[in-house]
């Protein structure tokens, strides 16, 4: 429990849009806020890449990498997205897929990287709804979230 005196951790979403555009959140509400602005995008031709941490994420082409990485791809005609996780300070699962055990994978293809033209797994495709609430509770955790299944991902 944290004491009346100290500052809240600051939050701050860094979000490569399916559009080309870059916007930065602080705070809560205004991150769950993208996370719905993203849900409702159709992600036809480029994924959407989302870091979280305590300052707005900037890359060079040498780095820094960042860790707790979200990339999302969403169908809102199908009602399905997918999400791939990277925690770099994970020694079992670096890269992570969502995984879609409760039924056969849907006849959807969600595109994982526009630079590559590949697709995510079918079996990664779920709900927009699961959706939202993993990358809710990622964005409150900033871990990969435990209300969606995984699957270990290593074709980078």
């Amino acid at each position: 429990m944290s004491s009346p005196h100290e500052e809240p951790v600051p939050l701050v979403l860094t979000a490569s849009l399916t559009s080309g555009v870059v916007r930065v959140t602080r705070g809560l509400r205004a991150s769950m806020e993208l996370i719905e602005h993203v849900l409702k995008l159709d992600h036809v031709d480029w994924e959407t890449t989302l870091s979280v941490g305590d300052t707005e994420f900037r890359s060079t082409k040498d780095g820094p990498y960042p860790n707790h990485q979200m990339r999302v791809s969403v169908s809102p005609p199908t009602g399905y997205a997918a999400l791939n996780y990277i925690d770099h300070d994970d020694p079992k699962v670096l890269i992570a897929n969502s995984y879609n055990s409760l039924q056969s994978p849907p006849p959807v293809d969600l595109i994982f990287n526009g630079d590559a033209g590949s697709m995510f797994p079918r079996s990664a495709a779920i709900p927009i709804g699961v959706a939202r609430d993993a990358l809710h509770e990622w964005l409150r955790t900033r871990a990969r979230p435990k209300c969606v299944e995984w699957q270990p991902f290593d074709r980078y």
